[in-house]
């Protein structure tokens, strides 16, 4: 007889808390989609990579770090820029050209990481 009003309160505890929570469980959020970046009205898109030994190819084709920079600021007709580091960065290269090369850039430069991971 002691615990019959210690438990009464619990369990009414419990349902109020159950009940409270049940709007919670059956809503279900949707996430709001953006639309896709375009590349059009920026020109054609071009992809930056970067090699392990400060090594940099912009499509395909090696250039300096310097005519790289030069490039970035002084050509209005860039489009959209995709970086591709290499996987043998670390993270910590890879946050460090990807900072430089958007304070060069007026366009986007996006991150391309490489498919797949270290296996």
């Amino acid at each position: 007889m002691i615990y019959a009003l210690p438990s009464l309160v619990a369990v009414t505890l419990l349902v109020c808390g159950a009940v409270a929570s049940l709007p919670l469980v059956v809503t279900r959020t949707v996430p709001k989609s953006q639309p896709p970046l375009t590349a059009e009205p920026l020109g054609s898109p071009h992809w930056i990579v970067e090699a392990p030994g400060d090594r940099w190819f912009v499509d395909g084709a090696p250039i300096s770090r310097l005519d790289l920079a030069n490039r970035l600021r002084l050509d209005p007709d860039q489009g959209l820029q995709h970086f591709l580091p290499s996987a043998s960065l670390s993270m910590g290269e890879v946050k460090r050209s990807l900072q430089w090369l958007r304070s060069l850039s007026p366009h986007p430069v996006l991150l391309d990481l490489p498919e797949g991971g270290p296996s």
